[in-house]
């Protein structure tokens, strides 16, 4: 097993909603089954029982029951995908320690620099698929680019995995539907149109002739039908944060009982000796109703604090407004952000240059972790001689 023959794998779950609520559920293993959607009115999900009797993703839960009078539709329970999702991560972490969550179920991980420790490429994806839940049903796919890893995946059966090498890349995907694709609803209506059905009707086009009509965005389809997907991981980052949950039994339903609860996993996590003198940038709270219901809340504060009275007036009224939808189960506490130094915006200009570096990127680095992305550029010469005032300079993203 060589470094370019396993670049990318990908651990899917192609439905995620329907795979946790069937691995709660495992008497409907096989039965046509629906997930609705957040408004209750149209299929999200459907299983394959359910797909061959004619129900389809989007259609009217009305039409659905007409086509298939014994369906059986179940209400997604975001505390059971989020569950669902994370044992993927976890799963893949445990292999490689450059993984990317593309989306709940969809998960991606570098394999560069593992081939000494599998003896070959079936080893590999076996300590994969063994680390996930076999009860989601995930199945993996292995490519040179992110694309082909994911179409090889959704190809895969379940519990399954499939390697698609460089040359048989092309061959591999030019059959597969241009539904795979991740385009805009726009884009697909373009192809449609124009009977494109196939990755291979896609990658017989001239490039330009799709870039004209989709952009740049068309022009990245057209590589990734082709089997040309250059598209890099984005790893999760290492993030340093202390987590306390707790189970309630017998569920919890007043008000002063969760405040209660949430305050003393507050001073769980502070007492933690990672948190110890240290000040805190953000807290998450969750809790997940005995039925399964979730809810979420996440305070970025102004100003970092390792005040466990400060944190508390932050988060109390939170609590406080909170509508639980039940009785609640679980509550878990996440604080994040941990820093050993404040930063005071006031002084920003009357401190030295070393200085206001200093907390010109503690402030980046509280408003990445608050946008969830870069939320301040700098200027990057490019070319500054040149004849096109466009080409001279461009904006990055500062990194502190």
């Amino acid at each position: 097993m060589t470094a370019r023959r396993t670049r990318i794998a990908c651990l899917l779950v192609p439905s995620p909603a329907l795979a946790a609520e069937l691995a709660a559920r495992p008497q409907l293993q096989g039965r046509p089954v629906a997930v609705s959607d957040d408004s209750g009115r149209r299929v999200a999900e459907a299983s394959e029982a359910a797909a061959a009797r004619g129900v389809r993703p989007e259609q009217r839960l009305s039409e659905a029951l007409a086509c298939c009078p014994a369906l059986a539709v179940l209400e997604a329970r975001p505390a059971r995908v989020r569950r669902a999702a994370a044992q993927l991560v976890e799963a893949a972490a445990t292999v490689s320690p450059l993984v990317e969550e593309a989306a709940p179920g969809e998960v991606y991980a570098d394999l560069r620099g593992l081939e000494g420790l599998y003896p070959d490429e079936d080893a590999l994806a076996r300590a994969l698929l063994s680390e996930a839940p076999r009860e989601l049903g995930a199945r993996l796919g292995v490519a040179d680019g992110r694309f082909t890893a994911r179409v090889a995946a959704f190809a895969a059966r379940p519990g399954g995995w499939l390697r698609v090498g460089r040359a048989q890349a092309r061959a591999f995907l030019a059959p597969q539907p241009t539904a795979l694709l991740p385009l805009e609803e726009a884009a697909r209506e373009w192809l449609a149109l124009l009977g494109i059905a196939t990755l291979g009707d896609l990658a017989a086009l001239p490039r330009h002739a799709v870039e004209a009509q989709l952009g740049e965005t068309g022009g990245l389809a057209w590589l990734a039908a082709r089997g040309e997907d250059a598209t890099p991981l984005t790893p999760l980052p290492h993030r340093e944060r202390v987590l306390e949950r707790a189970q309630a039994e017998p569920p919890l339903i007043g008000r002063e009982a969760l405040l209660h609860s949430f305050g003393q996993l507050l001073g769980r996590a502070l007492a933690r000796p990672v948190a110890r003198g240290r000040l805190v940038r953000a807290v998450r709270l969750s809790a997940v109703t005995e039925d399964e219901r979730l809810w979420e809340r996440r305070r970025v504060l102004t100003e970092p604090t390792g005040d466990r009275a400060r944190l508390w007036t932050a988060l109390e009224p939170s609590i406080e407004a909170a509508e639980f939808g039940g009785p609640v189960a679980e509550l878990a506490l996440e604080i994040g952000g941990l820093t050993a130094e404040r930063g005071h915006q006031g002084r920003l200009l009357r401190d030295g240059a070393r200085r206001r570096r200093e907390q010109l990127d503690e402030m980046a680095r509280h408003l990445r972790l608050r946008y969830g992305k870069a939320a301040l550029r700098r200027v990057v010469a490019l070319a500054p001689r040149s004849r096109i005032p466009e080409r001279r300079y461009a904006l990055a993203d500062y990194e502190p």
